[in-house]
């Protein structure tokens, strides 16, 4: 019962985490975190509220992106700037 419901369990993360993994792991995946990696660094000693400094990473990704022609889905920039913040706080 106990293995069933560990099975479960990472089934279900497996199927939540593998698109952004996938979109990760594909020739613009690390453009898109170098660009999240960026803004997050400039905006990280800011004043701003913090939805504040995510909004404005998200359009500085996004301005970043459009300039070398990529185009990426809202979940994936909000994605890269999660794992950008994070690899910030060690």
């Amino acid at each position: 019962m106990f293995f069933e419901k560990i099975k479960a369990f990472f089934s279900a993360v497996e199927t939540f985490l593998l698109p952004f993994i996938r979109q990760f792991m594909n020739a613009s995946g690390p453009i898109i975190l170098a660009a999240a990696e960026k803004a997050v660094i400039v905006l990280a000693a800011s004043a701003m509220p913090g939805a504040q400094k995510q909004e404005a990473a998200y359009t500085a990704i996004v301005t970043d992106l459009q300039t070398q022609g990529i185009t990426a889905a809202t979940s994936v920039i909000n994605s890269a700037i999660e794992a950008a913040v994070a690899k910030l706080k060690g």
